[in-house]
């Protein structure tokens, strides 16, 4: 027995959430080529809705399933038996289709920004365009918190999974992480030292030091994975 993706739709998906009792409605589909003109707080409460989906997919497939996105499903080229593989690859699946689209919807918000930044600075007034840039810039979940290790930095900061980064060391926000190529440099020219982390959790804001160190029992600086959202 084969599992080939192309077989896969919606439909199925939404006859899993009704057999564990999930009200369908909370997962949705878009029709991303509406995207381009929907408004900037239009686009925002969009990207709100998917985070909150991609934060129940996942901790369904942590806890109902005990698996991950990278967790194999398959054996010697067998599906394996001990899990259940065609729930997990319908939850995945539809985690890829809501991060692609999430992360259509944050291209979209940076250049509506930027187009609304360039026509305020054409009329004038340029501080006040520039502070309007910086709280949206900096209010922008743009990397997940996973698989935090027990013990290690990020542990011992407070980090928990699920947690979505907004700010990283006071500078690094959604229009200027480069794929988090710019996290990684932070992290590595800061251990030891104390990094600010703003995060989103459970929709509330919230500030951790988080200290990158090789001087614990695991692998890496953090003890944890981002991945960008």
């Amino acid at each position: 027995m084969t599992i080939d993706d192309s077989d896969i739709d919606d439909t199925s998906f939404r006859g899993v959430m009704e057999s564990l009792n999930l009200d369908q409605s909370t997962f949705k589909n878009y029709s991303t080529s509406t995207f381009q003109n929907l408004s900037f707080s239009e686009l925002s409460q969009i990207k709100t809705d998917i985070e909150s989906q991609l934060n129940l997919l996942f901790e369904l497939l942590k806890s109902k399933y005990g698996a991950d996105m990278d967790t194999p499903l398959t054996i010697d080229g067998f599906p394996r038996d001990d899990i259940d593989v065609v729930t997990i690859r319908l939850i995945r699946i539809k985690i890829i289709r809501l991060r692609n689209d999430d992360k259509l919807i944050l291209n979209l918000l940076e250049a509506k920004m930027q187009e609304e930044f360039e026509r305020r600075k054409a009329e004038g007034g340029n501080e006040e365009v520039e502070e309007q840039e910086r709280r949206a810039v900096y209010n922008i979940p743009y990397a997940l918190v996973k698989e935090v290790v027990s013990g290690g930095p990020a542990f011992k900061s407070g980090l928990k999974e699920g947690d979505q980064v907004i700010l990283f060391d006071g500078r690094i926000h959604a229009s200027n992480h480069n794929r988090l190529l710019n996290l990684v440099d932070i992290v590595k020219s800061k251990k030891g030292d104390e990094i600010e982390v703003d995060i989103k959790r459970n929709e509330e804001r919230l500030k951790i030091i988080l200290v990158p160190t090789d001087d614990w029992d695991g692998q890496g600086l953090l003890g944890c994975r981002l991945i960008p959202i």
